[in-house]
Parts: structure tokens; sequence; C-alpha cells
């Protein structure tokens, strides 16, 4: 008789419990694995996120317009289908339809502001797409084309007047993407109207039409693609995945053949390779070893597999995202339409060689290891490149003893002033000789760094164009950010606090940023309102309307800058208008204000040393504006800079002297009378 222990035989499952606890374990392994897919699913829109949706629809298709743009289907497929023949025809143009702020994502501070917006679309798509590129908002039109000149396309769109309303923008785009296209000698028959079955499937999309969140149809008929160039792609992540499982089958299928068995001991887990006599059945016929894993370990691999995706496809996400989610909470940064705050890049700077102000060879990549500022400036430029180098002097000056580790560098935007003495000249007057290297070269050098860095230069009308790009490049010689400086004065400073906190982020010490500015927009001060400056004399000078008490008048203004005098003879035109000022009372004609931009000048000896060099002194007042709230609020778009304004503070008559030249003296008077005149006759 067999004994068996006091427990008893060995209990065998039922086979019914057996079958259920399989299949108990293989819906457990499908489980964990369709809710990891479904967290891997969760973060990828979340890392795609972009704050620039025009820019990733446009690297796939012609045409961006948001679904809520109240643009029709019908309308949308008909201007696709315009840009498609258009492509076809030799006219590559591709369309971006803004109807409100929300469509620019995060940079609405270019809202309202289409010729910036365009030439910031097309940096973006450069590297993509660097052909025409038209954006159209309610107040008018935006044109890029990289390395094109503008000129003649804005001289076409000029005449062509913005409709209201979503479908009136999307009309304006149709016409002026004939216009232009006409201009340049194609002609664009009317597209063929869209068949019903079309349409009516593009009428069930929602969300963002072509927007890389929705996946549907974009408004031209083409697919849209669900990756965009912000996340990782969903190519990558299912071919690790691929991988991933052709290891396991690989390994099992070794394993087999190896003559290993898994087993699961109560308490262990164990791979032990079999004795080649026990592999053998009792018939003595070789018998395959088999493979058994248990449901519960199948799942947990698929778990393991899908965690190991989420952590890879959360890491390989560019910084760009990262940087772009922490600039959402800072509102005031986002809102203000002055202040750029910056486009996050990821690829390796283009490394130059050029000479500097001083003769002397200097290449960028001889400043691994620092972090370095490039800016792209006009050597003779007198509106926005003097911003952009005061914010350098600016950001530099802020991080304090840190400041060791950056380098300043400009490159010359200006294609007819590339000699040596050109950026020599630029760098005394604006006190930067010695805190930066100004580069330039030969013509051909300096359009070959302009095309890597797509930064565009045009020369129209014997006026220079160009955009006013600054980079901050890592230690690693890889772009970080990219800025694009507003014609702002009032803004400068802050400017350079935002471009020395992104230095700080990229020094290993992080070390703290000596500014604490507000990145609100700074209130301008407009010629409506009295306010008072400080005089170059000692004294005060009265600026707007009148103040209390007093009766108000017309008031002519003289905006400059000591280092104007680069550009023209700003000493010798300055003591010209003594004479205008002492005829002015016996003419009926308003005095003469001058005001130095004081925000903008290299230190502030800079004017006292300009006006005691004068051969005679000014029988006119010099104010000093050091906030640049004054130039802002006046609308000084460029130095020197003549205006008029009424008594009651509008703004009748201007004049900038780089792009028109000097007046002369009766010259100056013809345009004071002939604007109070117009303004007289317009008020009645």
């Amino acid at each position: 008789m067999r004994r068996f222990p006091r427990d008893g035989p060995p209990r065998r499952p039922p086979t019914g419990s057996s079958t259920v606890t399989k299949l108990r374990r293989a819906f457990l392994a499908v489980v964990l694995a369709v809710l990891a897919g479904c967290a891997l699913g969760v973060l990828s829109p979340a890392a795609r996120a972009d704050g620039d949706p025009g820019s990733d629809v446009l690297v796939y298709q012609n045409l961006f317009v948001a679904s809520d743009a109240n643009i029709s289907i019908a309308q949308q497929v008909e201007l696709g289908d315009l840009l498609t023949s258009a492509e076809r025809g030799g006219f590559a143009i591709r369309v971006a339809v803004i109807a409100t702020p929300a469509d620019l994502g995060a940079i609405t501070q270019l809202w309202g502001k289409p010729a910036s917006y365009a030439s910031f679309l097309g940096i973006e798509l450069s590297l993509a797409y660097a052909q025409r590129l038209l954006v159209v908002m309610p107040d008018g039109f935006g044109f890029n084309w990289q390395g094109h000149s503008t000129a003649a396309a804005y001289k076409v769109l000029g005449q062509i007047a913005v409709k209201p309303g979503g479908s009136g923008l999307a009309t304006s785009a149709e016409n002026a993407v004939r216009a232009l296209a006409s201009a340049s000698g194609v002609w664009l028959a009317a597209p063929d109207a869209a068949p019903a079955s079309a349409q009516a499937a593009n009428t069930t999309g929602g969300g963002r039409t072509g927007s890389s969140a929705g996946g549907g149809t974009a408004s031209s008929g083409h697919p849209t693609p669900t990756a965009t160039r912000s996340g990782t792609p969903a190519a990558l992540i299912a071919g690790i995945a691929a991988v991933a499982l052709a290891a396991c089958v690989l390994g099992g299928w070794l394993a087999r053949r190896a003559g290993f068995r898994l087993s699961v001991p109560p308490g262990l887990l164990t791979l032990r390779k079999l004795p080649r006599p026990l592999a053998r059945s009792k018939g003595g016929t070789r018998r395959a070893p088999r493979l058994a894993i248990p449901g519960s370990w199948l799942a947990g691999g698929f778990v393991a597999v899908a965690v190991a995706l989420i952590v890879l496809h959360t890491v390989l996400q560019p910084t760009a995202g990262a940087a772009k989610a922490s600039a959402g909470p800072n509102v005031a940064l986002q809102s203000n339409p002055d202040l750029d705050p910056g486009t996050s890049l990821s690829e390796v700077a283009p490394n130059f060689t050029l000479t500097d102000q001083f003769g002397q060879p200097v290449s960028l990549r001889s400043y691994r290891g620092k972090v370095v500022i490039l800016a792209f400036n006009d050597s003779e430029c007198t509106t926005v490149c003097p911003l952009t180098t005061a914010a350098l002097v600016d950001a530099k000056a802020m991080l304090g003893s840190a400041g060791r580790q950056v380098q300043l560098l400009g490159i010359d935007a200006n294609p007819k002033a590339t000699a040596i003495d050109d950026v020599l000249s630029y760098s005394q007057l604006h006190g930067m000789l010695y805190q930066w290297r100004f580069l330039t070269g030969s013509l051909p050098q300096l359009e070959s760094v302009w095309k890597d860095y797509s930064v565009g230069v045009d020369v129209s009308q014997n006026q220079i164009d160009h955009e006013p790009a600054i980079f901050v490049i890592n230690q690693q010689g890889r772009l970080e950010k990219l800025y694009l400086t507003q014609l702002a004065y009032s803004a400068v400073p802050q400017l350079g606090q935002l471009l020395a906190d992104e230095v700080a982020s990229l020094l290993p010490s992080h070390p703290a940023v000596h500014s604490h500015l507000s990145y609100a927009q700074v209130a301008a001060i407009s010629p409506a309102y009295p306010t008072t400056l400080p005089g170059a004399d000692g004294g005060y000078v009265s600026l707007g309307p009148g103040q209390p008490g007093q009766a108000n008048q017309v008031r002519l203004y003289l905006f400059f800058a000591t280092w104007d005098q680069e550009v023209t003879s700003l000493g010798g035109q300055l003591d010209a208008l003594n004479a205008y000022q002492s005829a002015a009372a016996a003419d009926h004609l308003p005095g003469l204000i001058a005001i130095d931009e004081g925000s903008v000048e290299p230190s502030a000896s800079a004017l006292p040393n300009f006006l005691a060099g004068l051969p005679h002194p000014l029988s006119y007042p010099v104010a000093i504006d050091d906030s640049g709230r004054v130039a802002d609020g006046y609308g000084v778009q460029g130095q020197p800079w003549l205006m008029l304004a009424s008594p009651s503070g509008e703004v009748i008559w201007s004049w900038e002297v780089s792009t028109s030249g000097w007046p002369s003296t009766a010259s100056l008077d013809r345009h004071i009378r002939d604007a109070l005149a117009s303004a007289a006759k317009a008020a009645h």
C-alpha cells in the first residue's frame, strides 16, 4: 500500500481551473499592455505640443487655416487647390491665414504684425521649406522668401485690400496669391469646384485644420501627418517596439535550440539546461524542449516594454518643448508685443571664419566652451540694430562676473558696407570696440553665413532690410534660442534681461542675473500727454501739448543719437537748424525741441562730449529720453527723425532722415506749412 504524507497526495488543479487561470493571466496581460499604450498615447500629444501651430502644419502642406477661422470647407478647398495649381505652374507658395491671436499659439506678441510673423515663420520653416510664404491677418499681409528681396512683393500686396471676416481673409489670400503669381509671369486659372463627396468628407473634421494634434484632413485635401518636428517620431517608437519584440522572439528561439527550459518552482524563477539524456522521451527520440512562460510573466514583460518605451519617448523629447512649456506661465512675456520671448532651437550652429573690426580672423568654433550671443547687425543701421547692440551689452553686464564666460559676436548684415572700417566705425560710435567682435568679410562669405543662418538681407531702393536676429549658442556649439529684436526703445533692458536669463540657464553655475525687470509692456508716452524730460544743460524740457496753465501749441521735434554721425553729418545739420529756430517765431512756425535717445547711447558722457564739439551752441533745447518711452510713444522708426505734433498731440507729419536725407531750411519750412494747412482743413 502506497503511503502519502499527512497532507495527502499532490493535488493537480482541475483542468477547468487551469484554463480559467490561463485566461485570467492572458486577460491581465492584454489589459496592462493596453493601459501602458494609453499612457504612451497620453504623453505623446503633450510632448508634441508646439507654440507655433502654423510652422508645424506648413512643413507638410501648403495651407494653414484654423478650424475656428469661420472659413467654409469649400473655400478652404478652393484656396488649397489654387496653391497646388500655383506650385504646378512653377510658383511655389504657402499661406498662413491668421484670423485670431490664438492662431499664433504661444507667440501672440506678433499678432497684428503680419510682416514680422512672416519673417519669424520663414525662419521656422527654413530647414524644410524656403520658398515664398504669405501671411494674411485682418490688418494686412506679410511676405517672406528666404534669400530674396520682398520689396516687389510688398508693392503688389499694397494694392490689395484685406476683407473682414474669415471668408474675407480667404478671399484676400486668393487675390494676393493670384496677384503675386501674375507679377511673376504665372497666370492661375480659377480652381475647379471640389467634388461634392470630397467637400462632404471634409466638413466632418474637428479641431485645428491641419493641426498635428488632430490628425484629420487638411484644408488642401491631403492627410495631415500626426508626427511633428517637436516630438519623437511615431516611426521611431514603432521601430523600438518592433526591435524589442523581435529580441524576445529571437531569445526564446535560441533558448529552445540550446535546450533551456523556463520553469517556475514555488518562490523561485530558474533557467536551467537539461542534461541531454533527460531531454529524450522513453522511446529514445529527441524531444524538443518547450519554453513555458506563465501568463503573469508575459503580462509583466508587456508592461516592462511599454514603460521602457514611455521613458525613452520622454527622454528623447527635444529641449525646445521643455523651454516652451516653462515659458507658458509667464503671461507678461507672452503678451508683450514689444518683446520676442524667443524660439527654441536644437541644431548645430553653422561654423564660419570672418574678420573682426581689428582685421583679425575669428571663427565660431574657437569659442567652444563659452556661451555665444550672435547678432546680425547692419554696420550703418540707425533703426533696430542699435537696440540689439544695447541689449547685448545689458545682457553681459547683468551677468556680473559670469559675463566672462560669454562671448558677444556680431555679423555685418549690410551688403553695401562690408569694409573693416565700417564695422570698426560702428563699434567705436556704439562703445563696443572692446566689448564684442563685429565680423565682416567678402560679400560671398557674408552671403554664405546669412544663408546658413536663414537671415534674409534685402536691398531695395538703396535701403537695407534684414532680419534683426539674435542667436544664443551653447558651449557645445549648438543653437539654443533665436530672438528677433522689436523696434521698441523701452524694451531694450527687458531684452537684455531675457538674454541674460537664457545664458544663465546654460552656464554650469547658473549665476544670478542682476536685474529684476517685469516683462510686461512698458507704457509709452504719446505726444498727447504732457511730460518733462531732463535737459542736456541740466534743467528740464517740457513736451506734449503743454503743461497745466500753458496754451497748447504745435510742436516740432527732432529725435537723434550721437551715433547718427556715422551715416550723416549730424553736427553740421544740428548747427544748421539754429537758422530755423531763429526764424520760427517771426514766421509763426513751431519751435524746435531736440530729443537725444539716451536709452541707446553708449555712455552718459556721449551726448555732452558730442555737444561740446559742435561749432556753435544750439539755440533750441535738447532733452534726454533715458527710458525710450517717449520715442516709442511718438512713433520713432529710425534716427534722425523729425515729426510735427498738433496742439492736441496728433502726429501730423514725420520725416526719416536716414532714408530721405536732411531737408533744407526752406524745405523744412514748406513741409511744416503744408502739414499745418492739411491739419486745419481736416479739422473743418
